[in-house]
């Protein structure tokens, strides 16, 4: 399945260390690193103890050192028992400016 999710990748990704929480509206909320990023989605770790769907939206927040904090909604593409991918949905026009600020600087920093 992570092979389909590689093929459709449109933008490059940067590894990056960084924090993610999604809000699953069920009590309690899905945290952990931050993998890989783009400007269409995200490869985030997942310890498998919370039940997630491939399909499903999640408000989310991502957070970088020396960054703030941006906000955005996310598209599960597919999630196994230690990674999520995942589609960046909705974003408004400041949180978007943040990540596109942010893969730049990635991309300048692997020149």
């Amino acid at each position: 399945m992570g092979e389909l999710y590689e093929e459709r990748r449109q933008e490059p990704r940067f590894t990056t260390a960084g924090r993610y929480r999604l809000e699953t509206g069920r009590g309690g909320d899905v945290e952990g690193r931050i993998l890989d990023l783009s400007l269409n989605g995200a490869l985030f770790e997942h310890g498998g103890g919370t039940q997630l769907q491939a399909g499903a939206r999640h408000a989310m927040t991502l957070e970088f050192d020396g960054q703030p904090p941006f906000r955005g909604d996310g598209l599960l593409v597919w999630v196994d028992k230690a990674h999520i991918g995942i589609e960046f949905y909705d974003m408004d026009p400041q949180n978007f400016a943040a990540l596109s600020a942010l893969i730049e600087a990635l991309g300048r920093a692997q020149r």
